[in-house]
């Protein structure tokens, strides 16, 4: 069964959403913190600016991934898990409109 364009439609949208709320939020994470002069401050400023690091690179991965379904719109293939070729799920990508992948592939361990 093919996915309606209706649905990829929305999809797109939730995906372009999500897009520009990752992308506000990566450009408020690179700003560094500034609590003030004393050294208590300071040593937050740095846990905080690491912390944020990581978050950041979280993010940007999801980013990535968002932009890939992007692209798969664009393509004519959003849906179709890159492993097996068949359809995702509809309830998985309304849970994860950037999934790759169908359950099944996911849950089979990776070949080393």
């Amino acid at each position: 069964m093919l996915l309606s364009n209706v649905f990829v439609e929305k999809q797109q949208k939730i995906l372009l959403a999500e897009k520009e709320k990752l992308t506000s939020e990566i450009v408020k994470l690179k700003k560094y913190p500034d609590y003030g002069e004393r050294d208590d401050d300071n040593t937050l400023e740095l846990i905080d600016y690491e912390n944020n690091l990581t978050l950041e690179e979280n993010l940007a991965k999801t980013l990535k991934k968002i932009g890939v379904a992007l692209k798969a719109i664009e393509d004519g293939t959003y849906g179709t898990c890159r492993k097996c070729l068949q359809l995702i799920e509809k309830g998985r990508l309304e849970m994860m409109p950037f999934a790759e992948v169908c359950s099944k592939c996911q849950k089979k361990p990776a070949k080393n």
